[in-house]
């Protein structure tokens, strides 16, 4: 943003003497110059608005996304948890049968029918 006066250039500012006091035009182009500075600010300060309003609507589009994340994260998690423990009753069953077989395998050794035992 280009501004046409600094506040140095306003308050050392010095009006030519008029006979009626000061001259009129100079003074008129000089408080033209700040008009259109302070529009220049304006506009500036509209569109830094605009932008800060965009970048909260992106921020919260973004938490929600973010919170989204998470909840689908932690249901994974639970899943995982479950499918763990399923995982393990299955090898505490598999590590059973296979126990089983060995006992039967012994007893058939030892000459007992596994299947006649009560």
């Amino acid at each position: 943003m280009k501004l046409h006066l600094s506040s140095r250039d306003i308050l050392n500012k010095k009006f030519k003497q008029a006979p009626n006091g000061y001259d009129p035009d100079e003074v008129d182009n000089f408080l033209d110059k700040i008009l259109e500075d302070y529009r220049n600010i304006d506009k500036e300060i509209d569109g830094l608005n605009a932008n800060i309003i965009s970048l909260k609507r992106d921020n919260e589009t973004l938490k929600a996304s973010l919170r989204d994340k998470e909840q689908i994260i932690s249901v994974q998690k639970s899943k995982n948890i479950a499918l763990m423990s399923n995982h393990q009753s299955s090898l505490d069953n598999l590590e059973l049968l296979q126990r089983c077989s060995a006992y039967e395998r012994k007893l058939y050794e030892l000459g007992v029918d596994p299947n006649k035992v009560k």
